[in-house]
């Protein structure tokens, strides 16, 4: 078996497709064999492709694996709804300060509003 990078058996097969066009006047077949995966090719030809596409595989989540996750993404979203509550109530607070009203509450006895 012929060992071949991925560009040189793509490079063989496309002269393939080319002298089988050209020469042998066959275009159907031409166009089969551009259409032909290269790894179907390589197999048929009898090439070993050197450097083969690595397709990544991811590792399998178990069910605990998700459950934990579950559980990380409540507590992150509680701490979450948490921090916003505060910073609401600081937004408030910044927004009395900002339109010059003060509560009722927060004026001593016996002091005037000033408005």
């Amino acid at each position: 078996m012929k060992r071949l990078t991925r560009d040189q058996v793509q490079g063989r097969k496309e002269k393939a497709a080319r002298f089988t066009e050209t020469v042998l006047g066959d275009p159907e077949r031409a166009q089969e064999i551009r259409d032909e995966p290269l790894e179907d090719y390589a197999a048929r030809r009898k090439f070993e492709i050197t450097n083969p596409r690595r397709r990544a595989t991811m590792a399998r989540k178990t069910v605990e694996d998700y459950r934990a996750e579950i559980a990380d993404l409540k507590n992150e979203v509680a701490e979450l709804s948490e921090e916003n509550e505060v910073l609401q109530d600081q937004l408030d607070r910044v927004a009395e300060i900002a339109s010059g009203e003060e509560d009722e509450d927060d004026l001593d006895e016996g002091e005037e509003d000033d408005r």
